[in-house]
């Protein structure tokens, strides 16, 4: 057993947050309410709860395409041959399982019933290779330290004994693994952490008669404050100094792996949380969403800032692919290190090449999704050695004859008019088909108006955390003034401006004074500004705000007479003056 599948549970990574549907529900129910909660499927159970099928997105797109009524029940268009994992089995085997079956959700049983679902955004980030990298490392160390490790489980059942603690104690690890560690030592210091949840640091102690090492143990706790392994290190007390600065290098790598780590798991995408109503941003989710499990290459197109990277990590996130994800942006490269950067040099390739040579985008990138961003911008040279990588699989290092093999999937975007760079030579048609077996177009915020007041929502609330403001209060007439924006920057620039809006914040009140000028000055008046046709809402708010001043001006402004007419309690049209700016 290793150590990650003593230490993470299917339990500990599964997501409780599911949707459970009845049988007979049907599939346009079902469809709204994937819909409203953002959701990729939903689990149909019997009365009992009984796990009965699993429905997805998937199968709802198949179902549009085969012009099945959706007034069906769902179920008949479920996936009933239901694989499942146990709450206590390890979070590898889980991942294991699912890419094996190929399969994107994985439930999770707990005594027969269900009490979670692993998705591949649950599983499948970037921080498991992290992982699998920090334990690699830790078990070479520990079996190569000096220092005798052994490793007990929660019953003081021996999971590990390296080859100094068989040269210290003479006791082959065939012969004590999966056995009580009681059986060996009846002192043993980590029976005894096991008993009181306590560690113990450089203490002599004496595991037999006559035997007298230097011994450190520590308790293992899983993430609710349960004990479930020991470690402990033994060492000859000749060796202390020299073993603590070994382990004082070591500790410097297995830290530097952990933030490595924190970082990948901070940089989690998924199609759950890329926000929109309008259809032309749920269709782009919904072609992502079906390529994604595929190895097809994948080019999406907009303006800047409409989210093109965004869609690229979270169809990574969502492949499944063991490997990690490399973005390289192509106007950012000078065109003479372009090379060297796709695909690395050897040692002395050229005049300040590092030593040992460095590894480049295309290795990084092995088994994982290479981003190509602004595909538009690379130099004609490098459009051919890039097709024929494309074409072979294989790449050379910068100075190197070794052929390296390369199973890196590529999704490229730009925001160029690349069939205009075609018919003006100045890129490959043949690269472009290529890289657009899928297209993909994202539409700029510009055309997507009703997802303005939901994506500042989400800035909002972000800003507000990174920043530590706490935002109290909001006029809701700054939703409507910037849903009338051109927003030239689209989704970026959206995000900057609600970060200085929350920045330059006032006692936690965001006004329209808020606003910057050039929004203002470019909107006018909002009253003047037309409510899109379906925004339920705003239609709402303006048809109050036309009524109230009618009112007001009826009764000369007599606010109490203003409530009677308008029925309603005069706290209340005191609120509604002040929301609408009403004097």
């Amino acid at each position: 057993m290793t150590i990650d599948e003593l230490i993470f549970k299917t339990k500990d990574i599964m997501t409780t947050d599911f949707i459970k549907v009845g049988a007979g529900e049907t599939i346009r129910e079902v469809s709204d309410r994937m819909a409203r909660q953002y959701r990729d499927e939903v689990l149909v159970v019997d009365k009992n709860s009984k796990l009965l099928g699993i429905f997805t997105r998937k199968d709802l797109a198949n179902i549009k395409n085969s012009n099945i009524s959706y007034d069906e029940p769902v179920l008949n268009h479920a996936v009933k041959d239901i694989i499942y994992i146990e709450a206590d089995s390890s979070a590898r085997s889980a991942r294991d399982l699912m890419v094996r079956k190929r399969i994107g959700r994985l439930p999770v049983l707990q005594e027969g019933n269900i009490i979670g679902i692993v998705t591949a955004e649950n599983i499948r980030d970037s921080y498991y290779p992290k992982l699998e990298e920090l334990f690699t490392l830790q078990s070479n160390i520990m079996d190569n330290l000096h220092e005798g490790i052994c490793i007990v489980n929660a019953d003081g059942v021996v999971q590990y004994w390296n080859a100094s603690s068989e040269q210290l104690y003479g006791v082959k690890s065939e012969k004590i693994l999966h056995r009580y560690l009681g059986d060996f030592f009846k002192n043993a210091m980590a029976l005894q952490v096991l008993r009181n949840g306590k560690r113990v640091d450089s203490v002599l102690h004496e595991p037999n008669e006559g035997k007298f090492v230097i011994l450190s143990a520590v308790p293992i706790f899983n993430t609710q404050g349960k004990i479930i392994a020991a470690v402990s290190t033994d060492r000859d007390v000749t060796e202390v100094m020299k073993l603590s600065k070994e382990l004082e290098t070591e500790k410097s790598k297995v830290e530097f792996l952990q933030k490595e780590y924190q970082k990948e798991i901070a940089s989690k995408y998924t199609f759950s949380n890329i926000i929109g109503k309008n259809k032309k941003i749920i269709d782009a989710i919904t072609v992502a969403q079906k390529v994604a499990p595929t190895s097809t290459s994948v080019l999406i197109t907009g303006k800047s800032g409409t989210g093109k990277e965004v869609f690229a990590r979270s169809i990574h996130e969502a492949s499944g692919r063991s490997g990690n994800f490399v973005a390289i942006n192509c106007s950012a490269i000078p065109e003479s290190l372009f090379e060297s950067e796709l695909f690395g040099y050897v040692e002395g390739a050229f005049t300040g090449a590092i030593k040992k040579g460095r590894a480049g985008k295309f290795e990084l990138a092995n088994n994982g999704t290479l981003f190509l961003d602004e595909i538009g911008d690379m130099p004609m040279d490098m459009q051919v050695k890039l097709l024929r990588v494309l074409q072979d699989g294989i790449i050379y290092r910068l100075g190197s004859e070794k052929p390296i093999n390369t199973n890196a999937r590529i999704i490229a975007a730009t925001h160029k008019d690349l069939m205009k760079l075609i018919e003006e030579e100045k890129f490959r048609e043949d690269l472009y088909y290529r890289l657009a077996v899928v297209q993909m177009k994202l539409p700029s915020l510009n055309e997507r108006k009703e997802d303005v007041k939901d994506l500042a929502k989400l800035f909002l609330e972000q800003m507000s955390a990174e920043e530590g403001i706490k935002i109290k209060n909001i006029d809701e007439r700054v939703y409507r003034i910037l849903a009338n924006y051109r927003w030239d920057g689209n989704i970026r620039e959206l995000r900057n401006v609600i970060q200085r809006m929350v920045v330059l914040s006032t006692d936690g009140r965001i006004t329209v004074e808020s606003i910057p000028e050039y929004i203002t000055d470019s909107v006018g008046p909002e009253e003047e500004k037309a409510v899109d046709d379906f925004d339920l809402e705003g239609l709402v708010e303006k048809l109050e705000r036309k009524t109230i001043r009618e009112v007001m001006k009826v009764v000369d402004g007599n606010k109490q007479k203003a409530a009677k007419m308008l029925k309603i309690k005069r706290s209340t049209l005191y609120y509604k003056l002040e929301k609408y700016g009403i004097e």
